[in-house]
């Protein structure tokens, strides 16, 4: 958990901001187009604001390592009655349906046998659920298959008035 002294009022559209910078140059060398969508008002959370810019950052990364050139990442922040629902979508390749129900799960890669230079440990997701949970929320994959892009949604509760 969480040090009490770690955690305040947040403007979760900054914080979604402020990473979608941190991956700015890895999207303009991958020429992706990376677009954001933040509502008027602020967004605010009672958070750790390091912790949950790494989800980000982390989400944002590999969509960009998993999206081909040319691609297109989207990043939106929304806020319902008493949730704030943060999406990444990309026109990357996918996630295949067997792989899905585990992308969370700790050393799961999605093509372990895969040639690629930055494939990763697989540990990623895992560390991105525990910080989410650890905020109180939640976070889903979803993907229409491989070739069709994927989509990570974050979805953390707003403070009780």
């Amino acid at each position: 958990m969480f040090q009490h002294s770690t955690l305040a009022d947040y403007d979760l559209c900054a914080v979604a901001a402020h990473a979608a910078q941190t991956v700015e140059f890895t999207m303009q060398q991958r020429s992706h187009r990376m677009t954001t969508a933040f509502p008027d008002a602020p967004v605010w959370l009672h958070a750790d604001p390091a912790r949950l810019e790494q989800v980000f950052v982390n989400l944002l990364f590999n969509a960009a390592k998993y999206t081909e050139a040319g691609g297109k990442v989207e990043l939106s922040v929304e806020q319902e009655e008493d949730e704030a629902t943060v999406r990444i979508r990309d026109t990357g390749i996918g996630i295949a349906p067997d792989v899905l129900p585990h992308v969370f799960d700790l050393f799961v890669q999605a093509n372990p046998s895969s040639r690629r230079a930055d494939a990763g440990l697989g540990i990623g997701l895992a560390l991105v659920r525990s910080l989410v949970e650890c905020h109180g929320g939640h976070v889903t994959a979803a993907s229409a298959g491989l070739r069709h892009g994927s989509e990570f949604t974050v979805c953390l509760p707003m403070p009780a008035e």
